[in-house]
């Protein structure tokens, strides 16, 4: 990702949490970018300016395994500083990196300020990070894909504590859309789909998915698909059973990675046939 020529403090006066931005149009505008790119540089010049827009500080994302002639080697896009770069590798952190162990351990998102610092050794990690500008908070979302690639998308933020608590559950959400996206499209300058193609979504599936991820609840999906919300409930589980995801947020950003579903509009093939 190309260097930044100054960086964006958020102001929560102006631009308030998250939840106020994640269905805006230009929310739609980034994943359709994101869904057109097929390579990982326009995905890159695409999330910068996401970072930009929302206050955010660096953007990174680092894939292992990728299905590739150079896959023994990682796939990195970062905004780091080039200071950080170089001392992250020279001092072998990739070893000890915390937050690397936490997301080949586990498929929930890493919150940075949940990490336990007790040991000396990840303190001065944290405390060198944050001297090279990585960022005083982070979110990190693991991703694991079928080909056996294992990738982590991460941004970082400068809020203070309040700040950041105020602003996480909702860029949790965003992040976990944006970062299966940012993969896809790295799977697509690798030559390769993000899954095989007959996978589909079953009709109520896609609806209630859909619905979802314009920031409907299940009461609400119930109303307007004229159903329960225990029947919606029962086609989002369903739905997050067959993608294999951990939660319904990690349900409609792979779906959404996978052009499944469709925020902009209700596509033909997922509306009610009339009665004739």
């Amino acid at each position: 990702m190309p260097e930044r020529p100054g960086r964006t403090t958020l102001n929560l006066s102006i631009i308030k949490p998250l939840a106020d931005h994640v269905h805006s149009d230009d929310f739609f505008d980034l994943i359709d970018r994101l869904a057109r790119a097929d390579r990982v540089e326009a995905a890159s010049d695409i999330i910068t300016g996401f970072t930009n827009a929302w206050g955010l500080h660096n953007v990174a994302y680092a894939a292992l395994n990728m299905p590739s002639p150079g896959a023994a080697r990682p796939l990195l896009s970062m905004t780091y500083s080039v200071e950080w770069q170089k001392h992250y590798a020279q001092s072998g952190y990739v070893d000890i990196d915390p937050i690397v162990r936490s997301g080949l351990g586990g498929i929930l998102p890493i919150d940075w300020s949940e990490i336990d610092r007790g040991d000396p050794i990840i303190r001065k990690f944290f405390g060198e990070a944050q001297e090279l500008d990585v960022g005083a908070n982070g979110m990190s979302i693991p991703i694991r894909g079928r080909h056996g690639e294992f990738a982590l998308f991460t941004v970082t933020s400068n809020e203070n504590a309040l700040e950041w608590r105020a602003i996480r559950r909702d860029l949790i959400r965003d992040l976990m859309v944006v970062a299966w996206n940012f993969h896809a499209a790295a799977l697509r300058s690798c030559g390769e789909l993000a899954e095989p193609g007959d996978v589909h979504l079953p009709l109520r599936e896609a609806s209630c998915l859909r619905w979802k991820a314009l920031g409907k609840t299940d009461e609400e999906i119930g109303r307007i698909l004229v159903i329960s919300p225990h029947t919606v409930r029962f086609h989002l589980e369903s739905a997050r059973a067959r993608l294999n995801t951990a939660n319904t947020t990690h349900t409609v950003a792979k779906a959404l990675a996978l052009g499944l579903i469709n925020m902009s509009y209700e596509p033909t093939h997922l509306m009610p046939k009339k009665r004739k």
